[in-house]
Order: structure tokens, then C-alpha cells, then sequence
């Protein structure tokens, strides 16, 4: 298989948090440095904390089920369902689901946007 495979060591690794991910698309190798796609997987009890970014992020479940609070709004998502994250909007989650849930997320950064994450 192909470098850019979940089938390989995670590129990041939260063991206190339960959570790995795979860069499919890494920032600096899209289009303008504006996009990053990302396979994320939780154990169960698995989170990932509080935070925001000056970015818009989307997330597609692709295995299980996970809780998210956007905003403020906390809500259940499953298999098939998506969600979508504002520019500095604050935002949390947790694998609510019995066994390992599992995201695609695609982050995307405005033109206008200083946030630096992925490029540094």
C-alpha cells in the first residue's frame, strides 16, 4: 500500500487520550497550504479536549459513534453522519460507542487565517 494508508504507524498518537491519527492530505503538500485531510480513531472512552483553532473543520464518522460538543451544542453522531466546525469555534468530543469510532476530518483554512497549525 501506498504511503498515505492508515496501514502505517500513526503520524500523531494521544495515549492519555485515547486517539491516533493518519495525515492523508498533510498541509503543506495541498494546494496553497489550505487543507489537510486526516483519519482520526478512538478507543473506547477515547476524546480528544476543548479547543479552537482559526480554521473550518469538518468531520465525517466513519466507524461508531462519538459525542461532540460544538459550540456549545452537544449532540450524538454516528456511522454515515457529518458535522461541520466554524472558524474559532470551540469544540469537543468523546467515543461514546462501545468499541473504536473513527473520523475523517478535513480542515481548511481561509486565505485569511494566520493559524499556522501544520506548517511549522
Amino acid at each position: 500500500m501506498g504511503k498515505n494508508t492508515v496501514n502505517r504507524p500513526p503520524d500523531m498518537q494521544t495515549a492519555v487520550s485515547k486517539n491516533a491519527g493518519w495525515l492523508m492530505l498533510p498541509r503543506r503538500e495541498s494546494s496553497d497550504c489550505n487543507m489537510t485531510i486526516v483519519v482520526q480513531r478512538f478507543e473506547p472512552g477515547g476524546d480528544f479536549e476543548d479547543h479552537s483553532h482559526d480554521l473550518e473543520q469538518f468531520f465525517y464518522v466513519t466507524k461508531g459513534r462519538l459525542e461532540m460538543t460544538i459550540g456549545g451544542e452537544t449532540a450524538e453522531y454516528g456511522e454515515g453522519e457529518f458535522v461541520s466546525v466554524g472558524r474559532n469555534v470551540s469544540h469537543l468530543g468523546r467515543n461514546v460507542f462501545d468499541g473504536e469510532s473513527e473520523l475523517l476530518v478535513v480542515d481548511y483554512w481561509p486565505s485569511d487565517s494566520e493559524d499556522r497549525i501544520g506548517l511549522d
